[in-house]
C-alpha cells in the first residue's frame, strides 16, 4: 500500500502520493516584475515549501519556473503538506494551486512519469487560487484519522482525462469563518423600515470603523448571509467597517411578493434604510445589480453619497444590451426557476451559484445554491430577474457627482468587462480597476480581494 512506499531510483513502476503546485499568474508576475517576483519564489521555496517536504517525508522531484514535482511515502503525507503549505501561503501576494492523487508512476533516475503525476497535475490546474483538490482516491487511502478538513467537489472532469475524477478539497479556512461569522451574525441588531411605497424592509449594521452603506441586489438574507462563503464582501467588509445593509424588497426578512419591483423601488428601498439608520452621507457599495442601484441612488441623491464603489455592475439590463445570447439566457433563467426551485437535488440554483462564482468550490456553491432557497421564492426570483433584464440607466451616468471606483473581473462573463468599462465611461473622472478572477460574486478566498480590499480602503480613507 502507498502507506509504506519507497523511493528508488533505477526504471520502475510503483504506487505513489503526488502533489503538483504551480503559482498563480506566474507569466503576468513575471512580465511586471521578474526580479521581485523571482525572489520571493525562492523564499517560498526555501521558507515553506522544503520544510513542510522534509517534516512529511516528501521529496521534491523537480522545480518548473511556476511549480513544484513532489513524491510522498503516505498518501497522508502529500495530503497534510498540501494544507500546511497553503496555509503559510495564506500572508503572501502570490497565490498557488496544489494537486494530490495517489496512483501509479514511473521513475527514471530521479525524475517520475505516469498515472498519478498526471492526474495530480490536472486537480491543481482546477484548484481555485490558494486552494487545494485531493483525488478521492487519495483522500481514502489517507484514512478517516486525517485531521485535515476536506469537503467534496463531486465528479470533475479535467482537461485531458476521458473519465472524470471524484475529487475533495481541503477546506483550509471553513472553522475560522464560521466562527467568526457566528461571531458577526448574532452581533446584528435588525430593524425594519418602510419604504416609499409601504414595503417593509429589513437592515442591520455589523462592524465597527467607518461607514459602508450596500445598496441592495438581487438575492440576499440578513440571517442566512453568513453562511455563504461565496458572498465575500460580508465578513472581509464587516471587519473593516460599520457596514449597513438591508434585504431588498421580496427577499429574506423584508416584505414578499412586493407588487412593485423596479429600479426605481430598489433606489426608495435604499433612501428608507439611510434615513431610518440615521446616515446623511456615506459611502455606497453595489455589486452586480447592486452597482446600478447605487449609481443610480448617487444620481438621485448626491448630497447623501460621498462616494461610490462598483464591483462586477452594469449599466444596462441583459434584454438591453446588444450582446448576442444575453436576452435569450435571461429568458432561460426564468423559465428554469419555475421548476424544481425547492427541491433539494441539483437545479437552476446550483446553475446559479456556479453562473457567478464559476472558481468557488463546488461545496461552496452547493451551500450557495440552498441559500437561494431560503433568500428568495421561485416567483420572486424571476419577477427581480425581469426587472434585473428591462432597466437601462446609461443616460443617467453623467449625473453622478461623487467620486467613484469600478471595480471589474476580467474574467468574468455574466456582464462582461464592457458593462463595467460602460459605467466608467458614463460616471465623470470613474477610476477604472481590473480584477485577475472570473467570478462576478467572489468568495473569501478569491485571491482578486486582496487587489479589491487594497483599492477600496484606500478609495474609502480618500474621501
Amino acid at each position: 500500500g502507498v502507506r509504506s512506499l519507497k523511493f528508488r531510483t533505477a526504471m520502475s513502476k510503483r504506487l505513489a502520493a503526488i502533489l503538483a503546485l504551480d503559482v498563480v499568474g506566474y507569466t503576468q508576475l513575471l512580465a511586471e516584475a521578474p526580479d521581485t517576483t523571482l525572489e520571493a519564489l525562492q523564499k517560498i521555496l526555501k521558507e515553506i515549501v522544503q520544510p513542510v517536504v522534509r517534516q512529511q517525508g516528501g521529496r521534491i522531484v523537480k522545480l518548473m519556473g511556476d511549480g513544484a514535482l513532489v513524491e510522498f511515502r503516505t498518501a497522508s503525507g502529500a495530503i497534510v503538506a498540501a494544507e500546511q503549505i497553503q496555509r503559510s501561503m495564506s500572508t503572501q501576494q502570490i497565490k498557488i494551486r496544489a494537486g494530490v492523487h495517489v496512483g501509479d508512476i514511473t521513475s527514471d533516475g530521479p525524475d517520475i512519469f505516469g498515472e498519478a503525476v498526471n492526474i495530480a497535475a490536472r486537480l491543481e490546474a482546477a484548484a481555485p487560487p490558494g486552494g487545494a483538490f485531493v483525488s478521492r482516491a487519495a483522500a481514502e487511502v489517507a484514512g478517516n484519522g486525517l485531521s485535515v478538513r476536506m469537503s467534496s467537489e463531486g465528479a470533475l472532469r479535467l482537461k485531458g482525462l476521458p473519465n472524470p475524477v471524484e475529487t475533495v478539497s481541503i477546506d483550509l479556512w471553513r472553522e475560522d469563518r464560521e466562527v467568526n461569522a457566528q461571531r458577526m451574525a448574532s452581533s446584528q441588531d435588525i430593524r425594519f423600515t418602510t419604504s416609499a411605497d409601504g414595503t417593509r424592509i429589513a437592515w442591520t449594521a455589523t462592524g465597527d470603523g467607518p461607514t459602508l452603506v450596500k445598496a441592495p441586489n438581487w438575492i440576499q438574507h440578513l440571517e442566512h448571509d453568513w453562511g455563504s462563503a461565496l458572498i465575500g464582501w460580508l465578513p472581509l467588509f464587516s471587519e473593516r467597517y460599520r457596514l449597513i445593509r438591508s434585504d431588498a424588497r421580496c427577499n429574506g426578512l423584508s416584505d414578499r411578493g412586493a407588487e412593485d419591483i423596479s429600479i426605481d423601488r430598489f433606489v426608495d428601498d435604499l433612501l428608507a434604510m439611510m434615513d431610518s439608520a440615521g446616515i446623511e452621507r456615506a459611502p455606497v457599495f453595489g455589486f452586480s445589480f447592486g452597482g446600478p442601484v447605487g449609481a443610480l441612488f448617487a444620481a438621485r441623491h448626491p448630497d447623501r453619497v460621498s462616494g461610490l464603489i462598483v464591483m462586477n455592475g452594469m449599466a444596462q439590463g441583459m434584454h438591453r444590451r446588444e450582446r448576442g445570447g444575453d436576452s435569450a439566457h435571461m429568458y432561460s433563467l426564468a423559465a428554469l426557476s419555475q421548476h424544481g426551485w425547492d427541491e433539494d437535488y441539483p437545479s437552476i440554483r446550483d446553475l446559479n451559484a456556479q453562473r457567478f462564482s464559476p472558481e468557488a468550490s463546488h461545496a461552496d456553491q452547493r451551500r450557495y445554491a440552498e441559500f437561494n432557497k431560503q433568500a428568495i421564492s421561485a416567483e420572486d426570483f424571476a419577477r427581480i430577474g425581469d426587472c434585473v433584464g428591462v432597466f437601462d440607466i446609461s443616460d443617467a451616468l453623467a449625473d453622478v457627482s461623487c467620486p467613484t471606483l469600478v471595480l471589474y473581473s476580467n474574467r468574468e462573463r455574466i456582464h462582461g468587462p464592457e458593462q463595467s468599462r460602460m459605467m466608467a465611461a458614463g460616471i465623470p473622472n470613474a477610476r477604472f480597476v481590473g480584477l485577475d478572477s472570473a467570478n462576478n460574486m467572489m468568495p473569501v478566498y478569491d485571491s482578486a480581494w486582496g487587489t479589491a480590499l487594497r483599492e477600496i480602503e484606500a478609495f474609502v480613507a480618500s474621501l
